[in-house]
């Protein structure tokens, strides 16, 4: 878990597409709602699939703005959402009305992450237990640390045995620009309302304080991660404290280790999905 409190050396701030109609239309382009009667297309599907790749963030970073030079043709043309991140509100919406749609009976998660903020994954991997019908996760290139925690939710997971799997821990590491600053003659003003205030500023060095204090966050966060790993992976939670040193492991070695359930990709996942609801899987794009 990066500064403060994510699983990537990546501090996200950014603007949530809202409910209704706008939040509809933004969940239906990113691919989590069913197909509705395009021409040619499908008219039925029975399996959600849901994507969650780049990383994984609670709230959308806002887009840039359109260049129009790019494309004269069509100045009025809206931006294309950003497809590298994995949205937890976004996801939970889509969990939340695929559960209420009897037509749909099973979800795929597809996971290529390395992870993202420490509350994000919480939100999808809770969203995904509480989905209530048959699901099936499978690891692609990756699936470590928030990325990997999304992925422990489901009934099954499947990962290749070149996939990168777990990375179970915790970091908040940063680079300090002290020592270039003092170099270039500039000098850190604090100006805080207490001594801990600017303990995560890059412009000034870390005390020892202030280190005992992050690494007691850190060991709770690590901590947490390791029970909520362990849990929904149903194994003891010594087992899996002993794998978390922040390292992650290919297929086999994980498949070995109890991380995984089987080494496979989608299409061992349809197959254990179309026992699980006793008829042919139909993707929901």
């Amino acid at each position: 878990m990066n500064p403060p409190n994510s699983h990537l050396l990546l501090i996200v701030v950014g603007a949530f597409v809202g409910a209704g109609t706008a939040s509809a239309a933004a969940l239906w382009f990113a691919g989590f709602f069913p197909p509705v009667g395009s021409a040619g297309g499908p008219q039925y599907c029975n399996v959600l699939r849901l994507p969650v790749y780049g990383t994984i963030v609670t709230f959308r970073p806002p887009t840039e703005p359109r260049d129009p030079s790019n494309d004269p043709s069509n100045p009025d043309q809206p931006p294309v959402p950003d497809t590298s991140f994995a949205v937890s509100g976004e996801i939970e919406d889509s969990l939340r009305m695929a559960s209420a749609d009897q037509n749909v009976k099973a979800l795929l998660v597809d996971v290529d992450s390395g992870g993202g903020g420490a509350v994000a994954g919480l939100e999808i991997a809770a969203a995904i237990k509480k989905f209530g019908k048959p699901s099936a996760a499978v690891i692609h290139e990756m699936g470590a640390s928030s990325g990997y925690l999304v992925a422990t939710a489901a009934d099954i997971l499947f990962a290749s045995e070149a996939s990168s799997v777990g990375s179970i821990g915790t970091t908040y590491s940063y680079v300090s620009q002290y020592e270039k600053n003092k170099k270039e003659g500039y000098r850190f003003e604090s100006l805080s309302s207490g001594p801990y205030k600017d303990m995560l500023s890059a412009d000034k060095p870390l005390t020892d304080a202030e280190r005992a204090l992050i690494m007691r966050d850190i060991k709770i966060d690590r901590d947490n991660f390791v029970k909520s790993v362990a849990a929904y992976r149903r194994q003891p939670v010594e087992k899996i404290d002993a794998l978390a040193d922040g390292s992650s492991m290919l297929g086999e070695q994980a498949l070995e280790n109890g991380l995984i359930d089987r080494l496979g990709g989608t299409e061992e996942a349809l197959a254990y999905l179309e026992q699980a609801i006793g008829e042919p899987p139909v993707l929901c794009y």
